[in-house]
This record gives structure tokens, sequence and C-alpha cells, in this order.
């Protein structure tokens, strides 16, 4: 179906989708986020993370523990599907490797990768799987430093350097393309407010709850789990697409 559509097709994706398969989300209501149980000012916070090295690391490596142990959802596959079916383009504020675990050619990471390092130092940046990281032998592959090596993920007052490359995208669409946000809050990214300015047509695939973006900022509204109403999703989305 590639190219048979004039069509774009824009997907961006929030935690929800992941949290169907079984991750912890950094927000969420109810009490049961990260967020919730760790201070994010600790933990991810640009400022201060080399004063709280040790349990910055270990607070990522339990991420990264977790992430190994959990698959795909049908949301994730269903996404995929529509890259090789519209050459949609995928916009993700997820950390995880899930989209590409699923099969996608290419995801933007707006907020980083877990599962890769980065040197304050010196630049560098390498994947890291999901292991744990090693207080005594994990060093920059370049410039052998321990103390400025970090998670490859977006912290609390850090620069987001695709941000730009993600608004240009979001600003470029036009009536005739199409929108879709799964699973987020709009806390971090106000996907309510994208949704509102933008030309396309947009749909909204969201939990409901008090943090959920409104309804009536969206042309198509549908709840539930992502991975449940992956079927209602696709048909939607197939006709808004091939009409």
């Amino acid at each position: 179906m590639s190219g048979e559509t004039s069509r774009r097709l824009v997907v961006f994706t929030g935690s929800g989708i992941s949290a169907d398969s079984g991750l912890d989300t950094f927000r969420t209501s109810g009490g049961q986020s990260l967020w919730a149980q760790y201070d994010p000012q600790v933990v991810c916070n640009f400022e201060c993370w080399e004063d709280n090295f040790d349990l910055v690391h270990d607070f990522y490596s339990r991420r990264r523990e977790e992430l190994a142990g959990v698959e795909p959802n049908d949301a994730h596959r269903l996404v995929v599907d529509w890259e090789k079916r519209y050459n949609a383009e995928l916009i993700t504020q997820n950390v995880d490797d899930l989209f590409e675990r699923a099969g996608a050619r290419y995801v933007m990471h707006v907020h980083g990768f877990l599962s890769a390092m980065r040197c304050v130092s010196c630049g560098a940046q390498w994947l890291f799987g999901y292991k744990r990281f090693s207080l005594e032998t994990d060093r920059c592959p370049r410039c052998g430093r321990l103390e400025s090596v970090k998670p490859n993920v977006v912290f609390f007052n850090e620069p987001a350097p695709r941000y730009a490359e993600m608004w240009k995208i979001l600003g470029s669409l036009t009536r005739n393309d199409v929108l879709v946000a799964i699973g987020t809050s709009g806390l971090v990214l106000p996907i309510g407010a994208i949704a509102r300015d933008s030309a396309a047509l947009t749909v909204l695939s969201n939990l409901q709850s008090a943090e959920s973006p409104r309804d009536e900022d969206f042309d198509f509204v549908l709840h539930g789990r992502a991975a449940d109403i992956a079927p209602q999703l696709d048909a939607l989305v197939r006709e808004l697409m091939e009409k």
C-alpha cells in the first residue's frame, strides 16, 4: 500500500503504548508512576545528576532490566504496519526500544534511548544493551572517563536535540495529512495544543483520565488501552488514509 496515497501519516506516542507491555510509566494517575516512587529531581536532573551518580545509574539499570523482560504489544506492531503500509513517520517520547523490536525502520526518539549511553565530556554515544551499569568497568570507550558517562536519556534541565526536527515535522502537516497520538498525557509535550493548531486530521487514542488531553482538541477519539483497541484504531486510520 505504501506510495498509493498522497496523505502523510505522523504517529506521536507516549508511555501509555508501552505500559500495555508491562513497563511502568513515568507519569500516570493513581500514584503508580515511577515519579511517585522516585524523586525525578534526584535521578533525572541534568543539573545535579553527577552528584547522585550511583543512584542515577542504579535507577536506569533497573529500567533496562525491566525492558529486557517485556515484548512489543499489538499497538507497537500496528504502528510498524502503518510504517510499511503508509510510510508513517514515527515520533515517540518513549526511551524504550519496543518499536525497533517490533520491526520499525526508523523511530525519532525525542527524549533519548534507554539502552544507550552518552559521555557528556567528549560527546561519544554508544549502544549499551540491557545490562546493569558497572561503576568499576563501564567507562567511555572514546575518552576513558567514568564520571561523565550518563544514560542517553534526556533529563530535566537538559536540551532535547531532536525537538527542532520534531516541531518541523509537526508544523509541516497539511489538511491532507493525518496525525495520530497514542498513549500520551500531554504533560511533557502539549499534544492537545499541537492537535488544535494542526491543519491535519487528528486522532487521539488514550485512556480516559484526569491527565488526558481534551477530547475536543481532536477530530477523532478512541478511548481504551492501545493494545486492546488496535483493530478499531487501524480501521479508523485506514479510512482516513485511503479515502
